[in-house]
């Protein structure tokens, strides 16, 4: 952060800034849903596609919220809970639960509707933040049909028995059907972020797992290229110590050519590209990590 070049922007989803970087627009909502599909191995075809996501709803006095606990779904309970939905819908939408915790839906018509994501939806009340557009008022109603089945169904008594949180509703957001990206930015995408290994395998870029170290990343790449590594959470890791002391190791002893960072926040984003030669500059100090995420 020191020696390179720093710039400041307006802060944007994360999904927002991968879209982007593949050149993949935006439609009613960025299309989340039939990436992380494709990621998830499933076949998304020309269908349009929503995830909806396994959610528990708290009952509050005159509101729901949105917990944002891990569920610890099983598969074998996602998959008796989505047979359940398919049954009573009976193909007018379908679900799919390839990955436990993160549900498509598959729609036989593209809906005039705006959606955010859990991440932002989790609060007091989520009342302002259900589905919004001229279709909405027919996926609120979809949406009560989907919560009182899941309600009465024997994978939640169980589950409500040993002190787990119900699986009473799902959460619909990132609608859109899958294009194929008009940029090829990175010769390989090492993520577990499904959003970016979908966007890589809808373009043909090679991707892998996010191993547990810059190292062990460093060695999945190819010889020559431009990567994309996605670090969504330390998962109980230390950053500085598992990713940010290597990769400079990597800049300093040549191995690779350029570091560029984009971190995130929720008032702006930051961007930092330094290359090996930057690293001489000796009158570019060192200051406290607050004064470059300010």
């Amino acid at each position: 952060m020191a020696k390179g070049r720093r710039k400041r922007m307006a802060p944007v989803a994360e999904e927002a800034w991968l879209f982007g970087r593949f050149g993949v627009a935006r439609q009613r909502d960025w299309p989340v849903a039939p990436y992380s599909l494709l990621a998830d191995g499933g076949a998304p075809g020309g269908y349009f596609w929503m995830r909806a996501d396994p959610v528990h709803l708290s009952v509050g006095l005159d509101s729901l919220a949105l917990d944002g606990a891990t569920l610890g779904l099983s598969r074998a309970d996602a998959q008796a809970l989505v047979a359940a939905l398919n049954r009573h819908f009976g193909g007018t939408v379908v679900f799919q639960a390839v990955h436990p915790e993160r549900w498509h839906l598959r729609l036989g018509e593209t809906p005039q509707l705006e959606t955010i994501p859990p991440s932002k939806a989790r609060g007091p009340s989520i009342n302002d933040k259900l589905p919004n557009g001229p279709d909405a008022t027919r996926f609120r109603s979809l949406l009560n049909e989907m919560q009182m089945l899941l309600h009465d169904h024997p994978v939640n008594a169980e589950r409500e028995a040993r002190g787990a949180p119900a699986v009473n509703s799902v959460w619909l957001w990132g609608g859109g059907g899958l294009e194929i990206p008009r940029a090829r930015p990175f010769s390989i995408v090492v993520a577990d972020n499904p959003v970016a290994r979908g966007l890589a395998l809808a373009a043909g870029i090679p991707d892998r797992l996010l191993p547990p170290s810059a190292d062990a990343a460093l060695s999945l790449l190819p010889d020559e290229g431009r990567a994309l590594i996605v670090v969504d959470a330390p998962r109980g890791a230390s950053l500085e110590r598992d990713w940010f002391a290597p990769l400079l190791a990597a800049l300093e002893g040549g191995r690779i050519g350029m570091l560029s960072l984009a971190l995130g926040g929720e008032e702006s984003v930051l961007e930092v590209e330094t290359v090996r030669s930057d690293l001489r500059y000796f009158w570019r100090t060192r200051k406290p990590l607050e004064a470059y995420l300010a």
